[in-house]
């Protein structure tokens, strides 16, 4: 009995073998269907939906697509379509941009697929056959590739379509690894490629895909330009994605990179503040200014964040170290004269003394003394970025308004009232 079944079962599998193969006749056709859209595409004039339809009608059997003919006529259809809307687009008439941009790319992925078929196809004797489509359909990819930017910028910009607009700009990137055109002096020279990064990321980001954000940043991080966001978005993406440790170090190695961007030392101190680490803020603030004494960047940055950890004598020996060595940091002024009206309103909020005695009188004098530590600061703040009032404006109507400064607090006045 059990040999009867193995029997049977054998039958069943040659029966499976035998009707995966393709009929000889059928297949005899659609190689002629192959060749008749060949002469199509190469006919000036002719039917390309009639020539599509004939592709499509193959492209079940597998002993066609194993072919490399099947797609050069596949991706020569789509080509002609590019260039008649292109034509379209020279002559100043009406363009079909869908139709254009995407026959572009499908042109692509055809030629992609024609190049890797045609490198391992082989005759009817198990030889490899001569590879004829590559030169000619590798010269009009590069040609192109340009395009490809401004489908994406298209989608993006106009249509808002921020799918379709990664779907360029994603080809656009890619494309430079496929070995059809990997190594070609335009393509290992392409200056653009991280710029065109930062869009992919940037429309990643709008369709919340942090594994797509992710897969871009590291180009963006390239360009010098743009670099800052490629650490902010795969920051943001880590986030999304639940990874607070990988987060975290994006966040503080953008700071380092980037102490003027406030994205990063915003988010870290809001994660050291919320998860209350107050000592590992202070330990990275310390460890920036270790590796790098000599940069004001890295003082300014220990000064804010000992401030908002309300460590305040830390933070003005960092602002003033960040001052000492670059006297026209505005911003670190601006906090230093900050600082010093924190204090003053830490004071004020905590005073106990009657009104007259002798001990109220000494908090006036003190707490006077900070506005006046606070005073050249937001003045030399002024004097730094006249154009900047959120950094002194509110700072000296206070200070000019408790240290009784008529004529002063009169123009500041003005200035808010404008």
């Amino acid at each position: 009995m059990k040999k009867v079944l193995f029997s049977v079962a054998i039958l069943m599998l040659s029966c499976c073998i035998a009707m995966a193969q393709t009929d000889p006749k059928v297949l005899k056709q659609a190689q002629k269907d192959v060749k008749a859209a060949q002469r199509l595409v190469s006919t000036q004039g002719a039917d390309l939906n009639e020539a599509q339809k004939l592709v499509d009608g193959v492209m079940q059997y597998d002993e066609i697509t194993t072919q490399p003919d099947v797609w050069n006529v596949a991706g020569n259809i789509q080509r002609k379509h590019f260039e008649a809307e292109q034509q379209k687009l020279y002559l100043k008439q009406a363009v079909d941009y869908n139709k254009m941009y995407n026959s572009l790319y499908e042109t692509y992925k055809n030629f992609f697929k024609c190049d890797e078929v045609e490198k391992t196809a082989v005759d009817k004797k198990g030889r490899p056959i001569k590879v004829k489509y590559h030169d000619a359909n590798r010269k009009f990819l590069l040609e192109s590739r340009p395009w490809l930017i401004n489908g994406g910028v298209k989608y993006y910009n106009e249509d808002k379509n921020n799918q379709e607009a990664l779907k360029y700009f994603s080809l656009y990137i890619e494309s430079a690894e496929n070995p059809m055109l990997k190594g070609d002096s335009t393509v290992v020279n392409d200056t653009l490629v991280s710029q065109i990064a930062y869009y992919a990321s940037l429309a990643s980001m709008q369709l919340k895909d942090p594994n797509s954000v992710l897969k871009y940043t590291p180009l963006v991080k390239t360009d010098k330009s743009v670099s800052r966001y490629g650490y902010e978005f795969s920051a943001s993406a880590y986030r999304e994605l639940g990874d607070t440790a990988k987060w975290i170090a994006e966040l503080q190695e953008g700071v380092k990179k980037f102490p003027d961007h406030n994205y990063f030392f915003g988010n870290l101190l809001d994660y050291y503040n919320t998860s209350g680490k107050y000592k590992e803020a202070l330990e990275f603030a310390d460890a920036m200014v270790q590796r790098s004494p000599e940069d004001a960047h890295m003082q300014y940055v220990k000064g804010y964040l000992c401030q908002n950890l309300q460590k305040y004598e830390e933070a003005i020996n960092a602002y003033k170290a960040a001052i000492n060595l670059k006297p026209d940091y505005a911003e670190a002024c601006s906090n230093l004269g900050l600082i010093y009206c924190q204090q003053a309103n830490d004071l004020s909020a905590n005073m106990t003394s009657s009104f007259g005695s002798a001990q109220y009188k000494k908090d006036q004098e003190t707490l006077k003394g900070f506005y006046r530590e606070a005073k050249p600061y937001y003045e030399k703040a002024r004097e730094l970025r006249p154009d900047k009032k959120e950094m002194w404006l509110n700072g000296l109507y206070t200070i000019y308004y408790m240290l009784n400064m008529g004529p002063e607090l009169k123009e500041i006045e003005k200035m808010m009232e404008n």
